[in-house]
């Protein structure tokens, strides 16, 4: 199945093991040396539910990703899901 970042980007990320929705795909990282997609980043949702809650960021690597479906992908998390370190804004890595 032929499938385009753009295409990826509207799909939502289940976990294989429990079917519950672990958030959004917002990006990927791509290997640049062998051109292919080494990972998938999800914004995952806070849990304590509140509508203004910034979205956390995952990594997943691709080795878990179990099947991209017609309207989602499905992963293996293996348990707790890494959490990538926020970037800092251009105002913060100005003033620290």
């Amino acid at each position: 199945m032929k499938c385009s970042i753009m295409e990826l980007l509207e799909k939502s990320v289940i976990d294989a093991a429990t079917g519950e929705r672990i958030g959004n795909l917002c990006d990927v990282e791509l290997n640049s040396e062998n051109a292919c997609l080494s990972a998938l980043i999800i914004a995952v949702k806070a849990k304590n539910g509140s509508f203004f809650a910034k979205s956390e960021k995952v990594r997943i690597e691709w080795c878990n990703i179990r099947v991209i479906g017609k309207d989602a992908i499905l992963v293996e998390c293996c348990g707790e899901l890494k959490k990538l370190v926020p970037e800092k804004s251009f105002l913060d890595k100005i003033w620290n």
